[in-house]
């Protein structure tokens, strides 16, 4: 009876576990802990306002789209797309929650921020689901392989530091600072999914990182990055105002990032890039929030 129980209780704990990462509530959880960590990191008070919640579902909703999106319905090419045909209820209701929340929070942001957004979504329509006329063919601009990683990384970079931000008037160094270390951040991060996506993307004939350079030397580029944005808040700190703590604790989860990506291989399981290197995200909020709850209060 106890083993009963207890693999009962294993299972609903792995279904919560898959929901979160598959449902993409985790990633979006992850972008909100960026916003916050931006809140700390310019000195203002922590707080889980209308930009929160809007980075929270349009995350949701972005995301659902765009992979559970595919030409060929009768193929389930990834992870999310089979979670998604295995509850189609749940997954319908959570897009339908997250595109009503998306619309509700956006009404209530003010003009700079919508203007922002509704640039970041032609963009987003463009990479993901409207076809380009390029020569030859038409194409989406994430079937252009070397482009897909720096979309990502740019589109965060808004969406967490620009959008947040916006009608607040940060002086231009800070906000450069903060979108520069957001965008090498998140290409960091995401370079590795390269090489995940590598036994979708040969049939496909998208041309990526680890194709032209190898899975090895593709880790090395995102740990490189990573030791570049170390450098920099290195830097920062000596010539300009960033407290101490502030650098350390950004630092260190940086370090943790390098580590993440270290054992990356292209067997590696789905779960180490959806929770552990996705997970990085959580992981720099936690280290600024404490620098700045214990050693900066």
């Amino acid at each position: 009876m106890i083993e009963l129980k207890l693999s009962c209780s294993v299972k609903f704990l792995r279904s919560i576990f898959d929901f979160l990462l598959y449902s993409n509530l985790f990633i979006a959880i992850g972008a909100v802990a960026l916003v916050l960590s931006n809140q700390l990191t310019v000195g203002d008070e922590m707080v889980f306002d209308n930009t929160c919640w809007f980075v929270l579902f349009s995350t949701v909703f972005a995301y659902s789209l765009l992979k559970y999106s595919r030409e060929d319905d009768k193929v389930d090419y990834t992870i999310h797309q089979s979670w998604a045909k295995r509850y189609p209820q749940v997954f319908r209701n959570l897009m339908l929650i997250s595109l009503v929340a998306s619309g509700a929070f956006f009404l209530k942001m003010n003009t700079e921020a919508k203007i922002t957004i509704v640039v970041l979504a032609v963009f987003t329509a463009f990479y993901g689901y409207l076809q380009v006329p390029f020569p030859g063919k038409k194409r989406r601009l994430r079937e252009i392989g070397l482009l897909k990683t720096l979309f990502v990384g740019l589109v965060w970079s808004f969406t967490t530091v620009l959008v947040p931000f916006s009608g607040q008037h940060l002086a231009t160094d800070t906000m450069v600072f903060l979108l520069l270390r957001r965008f090498l951040f998140i290409l960091a991060l995401t370079i590795p999914f390269e090489i995940k996506d590598l036994w979708i993307d040969r049939p496909a004939g998208i041309i990526t990182l680890p194709m032209r350079i190898g899975v090895e030397r593709t880790k090395l580029l995102a740990q490189g990055v990573l030791l570049l944005l170390i450098g920099i808040n290195i830097f920062q700190y000596f010539f300009f105002y960033v407290p101490l703590a502030d650098m350390v604790a950004f630092n260190l989860s940086l370090m943790g990032s390098i580590l993440a990506i270290q054992p990356i291989k292209e067997s590696t399981g789905d779960k180490w890039f959806y929770f552990v290197l996705d997970g990085m995200m959580l992981v720099q909020f936690l280290f600024v929030y404490a620098a700045h709850k214990w050693f900066m209060a």
